[in-house]
């Protein structure tokens, strides 16, 4: 099979075969294929080649759907109309991850259901109204002009920060244990690592706000 879009069917029809299979053997019976075989099941199974894989493209998506997800979230919890459209503000100190929520803004717009989605310097994002929400890479808010349960809000806060720092506790136990770093590999000690510090800064970000919340209340 010359033709890419051809030979693109023909890979997805092997790959979809082992969900869908009488109907992919007659699909790929229609279409050209190499001299002696008979069956979609007696091909070989497409395989990714390794120059396709986009380690950034992946970290892009994987960040859009965090803040999508998150933004959701915050809706779900107000109780919003699934419907209404509300403005939101986006805050970040990466710059790598800034650029690629601004070109995918109206996309995000679309899928959280946003009037408007703000990309707010560090030192502007404001917390004190609406309902926030932080992680180790960025901040969200939704300026809803509906109230906000303050006290819901600092319930959660407190779960949050608790279970935060129960995790932080566990992985400074497995990182101050001598045995364990001496036979896990770098892979696993430098993942954890990451991850420790990524749960340090959301667990400080959260502890800011239920503070503030405290001061306003």
């Amino acid at each position: 099979m010359e033709d890419s879009a051809g030979h693109s069917l023909e890979a997805a029809l092997r790959l979809l075969h082992p969900f869908m299979p009488f109907l992919t053997e007659e699909l790929w019976h229609t279409l050209p294929q190499k001299g002696g075989t008979k069956s979609i099941a007696l091909d070989q199974f497409p395989e990714a080649h390794e120059n396709w894989k986009n380690a950034r493209a992946l970290e892009e998506v994987d960040g859009i759907q965090e803040v999508v997800a998150t933004l959701r979230n915050i809706r779900a919890e107000l109780r919003l109309d699934p419907k209404k459209r509300v403005a939101a503000d986006f805050s970040t100190s990466d710059p790598r991850a800034g650029e690629t929520i601004r070109a995918n803004r109206g996309a995000i717009e679309r899928f959280a259901v946003l009037s408007e989605l703000r990309i707010v310097p560090r030192q502007q994002f404001e917390v004190k109204s609406g309902a926030a929400r932080s992680t180790a890479r960025f901040d969200v808010r939704i300026a809803s002009s509906d109230t906000v349960d303050v006290a819901a809000e600092k319930t959660r806060l407190m779960k949050e920060i608790e279970g935060l720092q129960k995790a932080i506790a566990s992985k400074e136990r497995q990182l101050g244990d001598e045995t364990f770093r001496s036979r896990a590999p770098e892979k696993i000690i430098k993942g954890l690592e990451a991850t420790l510090a990524e749960q340090r800064i959301e667990l400080r970000k959260l502890q800011d706000r239920l503070s503030q919340i405290e001061k306003d209340s």
